[in-house]
Parts: structure tokens; sequence; C-alpha cells
């Protein structure tokens, strides 16, 4: 049983690295996420923990971006107009996002047979199946957030108005029991769904169907793959922010040494950091979602193309009888 992890993400990362024409369209799919599956567990913690904090947040927020209006006729025209104007930008970003992340799977796929395209090309192939694709995030994102404002959220307000500690605690963990495996195992399908609308141009719920039954026989081995590449973004993390503090110390300390002659120059040296540190998320932002997409789609390929896979976790229990065979003596 050979190791399935170790040629992918090694052959992800050889794409990565020499097919650079994907990294301007890893800009913008990074805006899909960033973070793997397993970060999901560390969000909904965080949200769970600060509830009451979050609602007070939004509250605020909604003050501030809807305070009270004066609908005439007047003042009627300028609302709409931007209105519409935040619409169509937030509209043409949404495509570039699901384009670009439709065009790193289809650059994947050609670069996994050594065939080279380019980036606008890739975009406008991405563009192609943007209500597919579009569609299958929408339809994640029904699923996930519908189960849990239709069945979980009215458990969780029902008992926490109860004010009792314990059996507060015992909802959370069953809403993290539930919730969290029902959004990675969504999430999952889903990236192989989008792979089969782009490689075998499958409508968007026949390609949901088709993702569930690729992670259904496969489960095992798309949790484990999830957790390597949430692993690998653990470390790029870490690796970012040690370098963004190496960028920003110097600049810093110029900044504090020459404040008093020159009071303008900290800022400038500020701006200037930041803008570096800036430039380098962009960039390390840009190639890790290469990395990731092209690490599930060559995973979709492995999965779809008849070769037996299996799991870590079956590779190790099926070497454990060898280890235990008593060895020839010499």
């Amino acid at each position: 049983m050979n190791s399935v992890y170790r040629q992918i993400l090694k052959k992800a990362w050889q794409i990565t690295k020499k097919f650079r024409y994907l990294w301007p369209l890893g800009i913008f799919a990074a805006f899909l996420g960033n973070g793997g599956e397993y970060q999901v567990l560390f969000k909904q913690l965080q949200t769970v923990a600060e509830q009451q904090t979050t609602l007070s947040i939004w509250q605020d927020n909604l003050k501030a971006i809807l305070p009270p209006l004066n609908l005439s006729a007047g003042n009627l025209i300028p609302v709409i107009l931007n209105l519409i104007f935040a619409l169509l930008v937030l509209g043409l970003f949404l495509w570039l996002v699901i384009a670009a992340f439709g065009g790193i799977i289809k650059g994947a796929a050609e670069a996994n047979q050594d065939q080279t395209n380019k980036t606008n090309v890739l975009l406008k192939i991405g563009s192609r199946k943007f209500w597919p694709l579009l569609g299958l995030n929408v339809i994640a994102k029904v699923i996930v957030y519908g189960f849990l404002i239709l069945i979980l959220a009215p458990l969780l307000v029902a008992t926490f108005a109860q004010g009792q500690g314990l059996i507060n605690a015992l909802i959370t963990m069953l809403i993290f029991l539930i919730f969290i495996p029902l959004t990675i195992m969504v999430s999952l399908v889903t990236k192989f769904a989008a792979a089969e609308v782009m490689l075998n141009n499958q409508k968007f719920w026949d390609a949901f169907k088709i993702g569930w039954r690729i992670f259904a026989a496969n489960w095992l081995v798309s949790l484990e793959m999830a957790l390597v590449i949430f692993i690998i973004n653990i470390l790029v993390s870490l690796a970012l922010i040690i370098v963004s503090l190496l960028v920003l110390s110097p600049f810093f300390f110029f900044g504090i040494w020459y404040t008093i002659s020159s009071p303008y120059l900290f800022n400038t040296l500020m701006y200037i950091a930041l803008g570096s540190i800036l430039a380098v998320s962009l960039l390390v932002g840009a190639a890790l979602a290469t990395f990731q997409i092209s690490s599930w789609t060559l995973l979709y390929l492995r999965l779809t193309g008849g070769e037996k896979t299996y799991s870590k976790i079956v590779r190790l229990v099926a070497g454990w009888p060898d280890k235990f065979k008593k060895q020839p003596k010499a």
C-alpha cells in the first residue's frame, strides 16, 4: 500500500512552483477559505464562547450601517444608487472568486498532465462554470446553516434560557458533535463536486450527488487529507507571523530612533513595512490557495481514476502483522 498524501502533496507543490500563472487566480480563490476544514472547529468554539459579545457587535454594526433613513424623494435616489453600486462591486468580486477557484481546478488537472495554459484563459473557463460552482457553495451553506438555524439554534436558545450551567455545557458539546462533522463533511463533498463540474461538465446538483458518493466511499482518506492540509496551514501561518515580525522590527526601531528629528519618518516607515507585509501575505495566500486546490484536485483524480486508495490508518493497521512476525535467526 503506497503512500497517498506524500505523492499528492509533493505533486501539488511541484505544480504550485512550476505553474505560477495559477497564483493570480489563487489571490481571489483564497477568499473561499485558506484555513482547512478543521479550522471550522476553532471558529465555532469561538462563536459559541463569545455569543453574547457577537450579538452586541452585530447590533452596533447594524445601527452604524442602517441609520434612520429619510426616504423622501431627494434622499431615496442616492441610497438606491449606492446600493446598486455596492451590489455590482460585490457581484464582480464574487465572480472573480468563483471563476478563479474553477480556473485553478482546471489548471491543476492540466498541469498534472504537464499541459500549460494562461491565467486569463483559465479565468474564462472558470467563469463559464460560475453558476454551478456558486450553486454548490450555496447549497453547502444552506445545508449547514439550515440545520443550525432550524434545529440546533432553537435547542441552544431554549437551553441557555434556563440558566443551567451543566446542561448548557452538555448541549454545547452535543452541538459540536453534530454541527462540526456536518460542516466538514459538506465542505469535502463540495470540493469533489466542484472538480466534477470543472472536469466532467456536470450540473451542480448531479455533481453534488457524485461528490457525496466519492466522499462516502473514501471518507477516511478525505478526513486525513483535510487534517494534513490543516497542519500545513498552521505551519505556514506561524512562518508568516515570524516573517512579518522580522520585516516590521527594523522599520519600527529606525522609526523610533528618528521620530524626534523627523516626526513624519515613523509613519512613512510603518506604511512601507505594512505594505511589504501585505504584499508578502498576498503572495503566500495565493501560493497556498493554489497548493490546496491543486491537492484536492489531485486527490479527486486519484479517487476517480480507478486506483485503489487506502487511508494512513488502514495502511498502518494492515502493516501491524508484519511487525510481529518473528525475524529469522542469522
